[in-house]
């Protein structure tokens, strides 16, 4: 039966006769958000009813959808009855799956709720591409949260309290428990510049894992040592030059507009390309040093299993000795567990 369209009676029932679906996809309820919408039952009433439907016990009601204004009534003084229209037809399933869709895309949902929920839908045998069409989502969206569900039940906890943002999130899911904690314990630590930074040393640690190509233990001949030592100086000489154009690229910037169409006049067009195509050069040349930058530090790590990663209000993050057993000298190979 199709809520949304059925033509319904709405019927006050007593607010203390129905309680909430043991199985509701949202665990976290927001208190402030819930007294807002109490002070607007106070000042207009109750706009849109809930849904309940009956519940095993003679006489009492579960909440099918509406369960954040049904907790928000208890919030209004003197109120004793709330707004609902009654469905009879509607299954354990059909009753999750509605108040799926009710919660789906709130602010307040968190990722490990949304990712639960779909996983939860996977389990009465829906398809990723089936749950993307009910919801508006990509199905790559879809698998992306229920990927985060393969983080350890700590870091997860972060994830719920938004100390994790999504995308690190999703990067951290991809790791082996150990490693999760490893880069974690970084993050918390403040150690990134940015949540790339954080996304990017995620992703060397599972490289990491996967022993791929930099992390090669293959000892070098002489002649290729030699190689390398003559690749390092050149590198180090084209750095160098680099820095050394940043400072005319400085000296160019604190000329004024009006300077720059005076001094390039004619030509200021093919001025304007040859330094566009050196800011080009230069953002890609970060990007891959970044990767660079994460790929040497994963190779320094010695994974820790037994490093923890507490979630507590007031912690900010592992000591100074939790951290430094993190970042000591690298493992010996087969140290490290592949990810799944």
């Amino acid at each position: 039966m199709d809520v949304t369209e059925a033509n319904i009676e709405v019927t006050a029932i007593p607010l203390a006769d129905i309680e909430p679906n043991p199985d509701q996809p949202r665990k976290f309820f927001d208190e402030a958000k819930l007294e807002e919408l109490a002070a607007q039952f106070r000042s207009v009433g109750q706009l849109q009813p809930i849904v309940v439907r009956p519940a095993a016990d003679e006489g009492r009601f579960q909440i099918v959808m509406g369960e954040r204004r049904w907790r928000a009534m208890h919030l209004v003084e003197g109120a004793t009855t709330i707004e609902a229209k009654i469905v009879d037809s509607v299954d354990d399933e059909k009753a999750f799956v509605m108040g799926i869709s009710e919660n789906i895309g709130r602010a307040d949902m968190t990722l490990m709720e949304e990712a639960q929920a779909y996983a939860d839908l996977v389990g009465f045998d829906y398809k990723a591409e089936r749950i993307a069409e009910m919801f508006g989502k990509t199905v790559d969206y879809v698998k992306w949260r229920m990927d985060l569900l393969n983080l350890t039940t700590d870091i997860a906890e972060l994830v719920s309290e938004g100390r994790i943002k999504a995308d690190f999130a999703w990067y951290l899911s991809k790791l082996s428990p150990a490693n999760q904690k490893v880069a974690v314990t970084r993050y918390m630590k403040g150690d990134f510049k940015t949540e790339t930074d954080a996304s990017t040393f995620a992703q060397a640690l599972r490289m990491k894992e996967n022993q791929e190509g930099f992390f090669s233990e293959k000892e070098l001949s002489d002649k290729e040592k030699e190689s390398k030592a003559k690749e390092h100086k050149q590198a180090k000489g084209t750095v160098d030059q680099v820095e050394r154009a940043g400072a005319l690229l400085d000296e160019l910037a604190k000329l004024t507009p009006s300077d720059l169409a005076d001094l390039f006049e004619g030509e200021v067009g093919k001025r304007l390309e040859a330094v566009e195509r050196v800011r080009k050069a230069a953002a890609e040349a970060v990007k891959k040093l970044r990767k660079a930058k994460a790929m040497s530090e994963a190779k320094q790590l010695t994974v820790r299993p037994e490093l923890e990663v507490e979630p507590e209000e007031d912690s900010e993050g592992p000591t100074e000795a939790e951290l430094a057993e993190a970042e000591t000298e690298a493992p010996a190979e087969g140290e490290l567990e592949a990810a799944a």
